[in-house]
């Protein structure tokens, strides 16, 4: 035990001690509020005693402006749970959205309070779910499927705890291994007719943003919860990031292991994995295309790649860590607005360009979206890219600005050269109603034509598309003259 006058200060600026700030997915694990400036909802990321940020995507146009003082309010349900001024303090641009931080006018947030009133709220939502107007444009067939969903997956659970109880009482272990395996191949059965239904349902409510928003949040409160028993639907929906599809989801998905504390939740992530797996599956034909380019154009000159929303660059790690470079030179770069995923990109490329004898090297740049789209400073130094690809970060964004990255992106390439845009494709297997419904995960869903629409001007060699092996990504190339 220390004696008081042992007990050490701080040094430098963490002399100066602020409120806690807390992210709102542990706050709120289930449900969180969303928070209200004038007609426009926003999601909260985090709060603190004096102040919360929020997020909102691309599609959201009435943003208010560092400076602005504001009305704002949070709201759980429809049922208000906290009002005040604030003051717009910092918005800062993503690929993902915007994210705003606030600073409250002569107020504060009382934590226990919020929480508490959050509890009403919710109790309160309950007794009016049915009869609200909003509830009322939750189709009957949507609601039945839901239905379905959720008996399909607690008829598992149910079988399960069943298997584990008996065993127990005999004193026996529960060999949840075959259990596993016996479960898998039918809850994917019934899950993959299942999401075909939910893609043909939802696709009818998108036109309109009420529905939408209704149908939406009829999901979250009644298929999500249940989903997120799965490691993979809980961290795409909590978003520690602030964004759905963080390198961390991608690398769930790139190691494809059981995750969960029983075999129940190792089912439900083995779901998500389904959804999930055309992240796998694009990469493979990423990796096959820089295999292709380097072993083309390598023979005499250094080979430039270049990776926009690299990510975790898993397809970097793959082609270094094979011995095919056969005296080849190939220079990765790697941009991304995330320092956590380019740290984890170095720390696991870094061994592979030691041992390379100089033929490989990796540098990251880290940009914000802003950076991206300017293409200014460390993008406009760049030399002319033999290869230069983007297979995540194109299906968060509107039309104008992915033609906008993409002319400027082809300007970048060298003659001969190679660009791959990747985005999810509108099929009817897409992953519409599991990313954007149950996980809350927004993209844009696109055609081959809409995709090919992105060179007009561009005057290529020649441009194509082509698709993954599960068909929910489409890839257009374009070949530079």
């Amino acid at each position: 035990m220390l004696a008081y006058e042992e007990l050490k200060g701080s040094l430098g600026c963490s002399i100066r001690v602020r409120a806690p700030r807390y992210d709102a997915h542990k706050l709120f694990p289930s449900f969180a509020p969303r928070v209200w400036i004038g007609s426009t909802s926003f999601k909260l990321h985090n709060i603190s005693l004096g102040g919360l940020a929020v997020v909102c995507n691309h599609a959201t146009t009435d943003i208010p402006e560092v400076g602005d003082v504001v009305p704002l309010s949070i709201q759980q349900s429809g049922h208000l749970i906290f009002e005040a001024n604030a003051k717009t303090v910092r918005r800062e641009n993503t690929v993902f959205g915007s994210k705003i931080a606030f600073s409250l006018v002569n107020s504060f947030i009382e934590l226990d309070k919020l929480l508490s009133r959050n509890v009403q709220a919710r109790i309160a939502a309950q007794s009016v779910a049915t009869n609200s107007d909003a509830a009322r444009l939750v189709p009957q067939e949507y609601r039945a499927l839901c239905a379905d969903f959720l008996k399909v997956l607690r008829s598992y659970r149910d079988l399960l705890q069943e298997g584990e109880t008996l065993a127990r009482s005999f004193g026996r272990g529960f060999d949840g291994d075959s259990a596993y395996d016996a479960c898998e191949p039918r809850i994917l059965q019934n899950w993959r007719s299942l999401w075909r239904t939910g893609n043909d349902l939802v696709r009818s409510v998108m036109p309109d943003p009420a529905a939408r928003d209704a149908v939406k949040h009829f999901t979250e409160m009644v298929i999500t919860p249940e989903m997120r028993h799965a490691a993979i639907v809980d961290r795409s929906y909590s978003k520690p990031l602030g964004y759905p599809g963080d390198f961390e989801v991608m690398n769930l998905v790139y190691a494809w292991e059981r995750r969960g504390a029983d075999v129940y939740s190792q089912l439900l992530h083995r779901v998500g994995l389904d959804v999930a797996e055309c992240i796998r599956t694009r990469m493979e034909v990423v990796l096959k295309t820089i295999e292709s380019v380097v072993a083309a154009r390598g023979n005499h000159r250094i080979v430039r790649v270049l990776s926009l929303g690299s990510g975790a660059a898993r397809e970097v790690e793959l082609y270094l860590s094979k011995t095919g470079l056969q005296g080849r030179h190939v220079e990765f770069t790697l941009v991304d607005p995330e320092q956590s995923a380019l740290n984890y990109a170095l720390e696991k490329t870094w061994p592979y360009v030691l041992n390379s004898a100089g033929h490989a090297s990796v540098q990251c740049l880290h940009l914000s979206f802003v950076d991206m789209l300017r293409g200014g400073g460390a993008f406009h130094s760049l030399p002319p890219q033999d290869l230069i690809y983007s297979v995540g970060l194109l299906d968060y964004l509107a039309d104008r600005r992915v033609h906008s990255i993409v002319q400027r992106l082809y300007g970048l390439l060298a003659p001969g050269g190679v660009m791959v845009a990747g985005n999810m494709n509108e099929t009817p297997l897409s992953t519409l109603w599991p990313m954007e419904f149950i996980s809350d995960w927004s993209l844009y869903y696109r055609s081959e034509s809409e995709m090919l629409g992105w060179t007009e001007g561009l005057n290529p060699a020649s441009a194509w598309t082509e698709t993954d092996s599960t068909g929910r990504v489409r890839l257009l190339h374009i070949q530079k003259v």
